[in-house]
């Protein structure tokens, strides 16, 4: 896997800024007054010789919710989307106290901790052989705020608690270049994400994959199933409305692929995202990031 080089922080806030068109696009129709969207997120900025963290500070430790505030996000369960109510279902299903192989309760292991992919919680080199786009193996910033470089950091709520750091336990198989994962957690509500943006023919057929594995924190609350967050793949073209895969499935490695055609100016927006609209233990992870451009591996 090729090293690359590092580029300079203001690319890095720019890519962040890019981000908010996978919400606001759909609500212009077309082509958008990017300088708007601002007022709809957070780019979250790790603190470095250039400047302060944005937000200022790091997210650990989360401040306790109030009870009416607790109260107030369970009155929504009814009114989330279907990737939520389906990361639900699955947990409900699997009864409580279930094995798992990523997550609470008894730890599944030997063969039943493989899936197509992975072995437990690191994915195989022999399952994901490449080329790949993204490894995470270069982050900037410090623990609990770390970012991927070339990629910008996001947040639509959250923003002072969610964590975004490089992962070391959930990962590829060593040994190997791409050693840690990307890593997006919180424990209140939040729904954020990294983003980055590639260049790529006109009217070119681009595929996007990356594997995810999302922690399941399962368990009864009150005598309650509380799952309801997810991972999410987006992918852009131009200014048009990003395109979105949903991962709500817990405790194993799992891929989110997704193809779109190039518009006119050849630029590609892909997200990585995790939503989560409860004050539950939350940790996504991200490996492997692969494009095709037209069939052929993109590299960057």
């Amino acid at each position: 896997m090729k090293r690359r080089a590092h580029k300079s922080l203001s690319l890095l806030v720019i890519v962040a800024l890019l981000a908010l068109s996978a919400s606001v696009a759909s609500a212009s129709g077309g082509s958008t007054d990017w300088s708007a969207w601002q007022a709809y997120f957070t780019p979250l900025v790790p603190a470095t010789p250039h400047g302060p963290a944005s937000p200022a500070g790091l997210p650990i430790p989360t401040q306790t919710p109030s009870n009416a505030l607790l109260q107030a996000w369970v009155n929504m369960i009814p009114s989330l989307p279907q990737p939520a109510q389906q990361a639900h279902a699955e947990e409900v299903a699997r009864g409580p106290n279930h094995p798992t192989i990523i997550g609470h309760g008894p730890a599944v292991t030997g063969l039943a901790a493989r899936n197509e992919w992975a072995n437990g919680n690191q994915l195989l080199n022999s399952a994901n052989p490449g080329p790949f786009f993204e490894t995470f193996d270069h982050f900037y910033g410090t623990t609990w705020r770390q970012i991927p470089h070339l990629w910008g950091a996001y947040a639509y709520r959250g923003a002072g608690s969610v964590v975004l750091t490089a992962e070391k336990v959930i990962k590829d198989e060593s040994p190997y270049d791409g050693s840690y994962s990307m890593k997006i957690a919180g424990s209140v509500p939040f729904e954020a994400g990294i983003s980055r943006e590639i260049k790529v023919p006109p009217g070119a057929e681009v595929k996007v994959r990356t594997m995810y594995a999302l922690y399941d924190h399962g368990g009864l609350h009150g005598g309650n199933v509380l799952t309801y967050d997810w991972a999410a793949l987006g992918v852009k073209a131009d200014d048009t409305d990003a395109e979105w895969v949903n991962g709500p499935w817990h405790g194993q490695w799992l891929p989110l692929e997704h193809t779109v055609t190039a518009g006119p100016e050849g630029r590609i927006m892909i997200f990585l995202q995790v939503i989560s609209p409860l004050a539950e233990n939350v940790n996504a992870y991200f490996d492997d990031v692969q494009i095709w451009v037209d069939g052929e591996p993109y590299d960057g």
